[in-house]
């Protein structure tokens, strides 16, 4: 009966929307490059309204846009929920906007403003996920997006390869121009291996291990989630379990780990009971999992400060990247991720900055070899170190800076 429900709104705001959209105008949003700005334009303030379609805090991405807005002299209006943002702005509405392309599209036509989509990642491939690729919603959702989508003068995206399926099954005719996720400045490697042990040293989380810590028989392995069906944790948990039963047995030599989750979700919960019953039963042996919900410059040093950083983002549509690992690199931290999916080259170099895993027993494999060979592990965390040169204002200067006249 909900599903029918908003299956009819859906519907007629969609039908309400393009309406409008068929109404005469002199905006030509097909066209493949902007109007050229007037001296007057230069001379007023850039006003741009970034639209999040969810908690702005949980898209750092949309708060990077934001400060490099601000930053060239725009004025930045951010539109969505405001549960945990860390930066500052010259307006936040705390609104929720149900109706993304068909609301935007509207209001871009009426007020003959320029509509310009940031693809992180595709809303149908997200909601399968859920629902399944078959379900109605879906397949309508899919139509939405690829329909309203053509509002837009111009697109971001995360990737080249998304950029491809943008042109290639969208059919758009706007420009469609990658931009690849960058580090911020907050963001940076710590290089003295002891200031690291000394901050780790004052995380409530390791205040059993100092000992360790300071002995340099610990490893400190990160990892982020957001404890969602696109991040399947049990992988991670198997690949503990299988690296404690080597420790313990055939491998004595592998140090301890220390696995701090960051992040909040839905199945948090039923994770967390299932870590309990295992420590319970004694078979996370030389292994402790803890979970964390850190500020943003203890994230950031935590990065910096530990020995391996773990992503579980499996890419609903397979061709966006997890901003997570954008986030260890900025701090210099060497990677082990979930690789079968097409994006996953774009961002992580094999045997440079990283690994790719498809399996537990990959990801395990991998532990093993780099906790148990502390060269290959620094090997890894000099290329991450290397990577992390590579800045968002670097990316967004010369592409969106350009695109609305900022730079």
């Amino acid at each position: 009966m909900i599903e029918t429900l908003i299956s009819i709104v859906f519907c007629l705001s969609s039908a309400l929307t393009v309406l409008i959209l068929l109404l005469p105008s002199q905006y030509q949003p097909e066209q493949a490059e902007f109007p050229p700005i007037s001296d007057d334009e230069e001379r007023c303030k850039t006003s741009v309204q970034i639209l999040v379609l969810g908690d702005i805090g949980r898209s750092p991405r949309m708060q990077y846009h934001a400060l490099s807005i601000a930053k060239h002299g725009g004025e930045v209006v951010i539109i969505g929920y405001n549960d945990c943002l860390s930066v500052e702005v010259s307006r936040i509405y705390n609104k929720a906007v149900p109706v993304a392309f068909g609301s935007a599209s509207v209001v871009c036509f009426l007020r003959q403003t320029r509509l310009i989509i940031d693809w992180h990642n595709f809303g149908y491939s997200i909601l399968a996920l859920k629902l399944g690729q078959t379900h109605p919603l879906v397949k309508m959702s899919i139509w939405y997006e690829k329909v309203f989508c053509r509002s837009a003068s111009a697109h971001l995206c995360v990737t080249n390869a998304m950029r491809s399926v943008l042109k290639k099954d969208f059919n758009l005719q706007a420009p469609v121009l990658p931009l690849h996720d960058r580090p911020a400045s907050h963001l940076n490697p710590i290089l003295d291996p002891n200031a690291r042990t000394e901050f780790l040293t004052t995380l409530p989380e390791t205040k059993e291990f100092l000992s360790s810590l300071k002995a340099g028989s610990l490893r400190v392995l990160v990892s982020s989630t957001s404890w969602t069906a696109d991040e399947d944790f049990s992988v991670l948990i198997d690949a503990l379990l299988r690296y404690s039963e080597l420790a313990t047995t055939s491998q004595p030599h592998l140090p301890e780990v220390l696995a701090i989750i960051t992040g909040k979700g839905p199945q948090k919960e039923m994770y967390l009971e299932q870590i309990a019953a295992l420590e319970k039963s004694s078979k996370l042996q030389k292994v402790t999992i803890r979970t964390a919900w850190l500020s943003v410059p203890e994230y950031a040093r935590l990065l910096a400060s530990a020995s391996l950083g773990v992503s579980l983002h499996t890419s609903s549509s397979g061709v966006d990247l997890p901003m997570k690992v954008v986030d260890m690199f900025g701090a210099g931290l060497p990677v082990v991720g979930w690789d079968r999916f097409e994006a996953w080259p774009e961002l992580v170099t094999e045997g440079v900055n990283g690994l790719g895993f498809g399996s537990s027993e990959e990801l395990a494999e991998h532990l093993v070899d780099l906790f148990g060979e502390n060269d290959k592990l620094e090997s890894l965390r000099l290329g991450a170190q290397k990577e992390s040169s590579r800045r968002w204002d670097d990316e967004w200067n010369p592409i969106a800076g350009s695109l609305i006249g900022l730079t």
